[in-house]
């Protein structure tokens, strides 16, 4: 019985994997555009109690900015808060075409605790040359705030 429940996991996390790609890739946006060598890595091996299904990465130094550190890990909100607001002004979406873009906008411009953790932490991020912070205590239940906050952000744009 594990071993299918470990077989099951494996294409379910990648089927997950392959429905967030829009939010890893509003990371990509700025950091592309900032000219910044960035990397994707699907599915990566972690240690610890996350088990993240993409790890964004771009090579920072310490002429890196600030304000571009945090862009790049805030970047998803303000895309999908834009597309959201774009599809709402366009009137090209309606009922359950609505609903269903209300849900992936919110779902892929929502922040992880990373994304914010780096935000909080710019400097940090700076010093290590990657796109990576120890979260500090409270980061996961501030992610989950602003995950319902942007949910209702979104809602409120396409639902209203």
């Amino acid at each position: 019985m594990a071993e299918s429940r470990r077989r099951v996991r494996g294409p379910l996390r990648t089927a997950a994997a392959v429905l967030v790609v829009p939010h890893e890739l509003a990371h990509v946006l700025p950091a592309a555009a900032a000219g910044l060598t960035y990397r994707l890595t699907l599915l990566p091996e972690w240690e610890g109690s996350a088990d993240p299904l993409w790890r964004f990465d771009a090579d920072l130094d310490e002429e890196s900015p600030l304000w571009l550190v945090r862009l790049v890990a805030v970047a998803p909100t303000p895309v999908f808060l834009g597309v959201a607001l774009a599809l709402r002004l366009s009137g090209t979406v309606s009922g359950t075409t609505a609903l269903v873009a209300a849900m992936l906008c919110a779902l892929w411009g929502t922040l992880s605790a990373g994304d914010l953790a780096v935000a909080l932490a710019p400097s940090e991020a700076r010093d290590a040359g990657e796109f990576l912070v120890r979260g500090r205590p409270g980061t996961q239940q501030a992610a989950d705030a602003l995950a319902v906050l942007t949910t209702l952000i979104v809602a409120g744009v396409l639902l209203l």
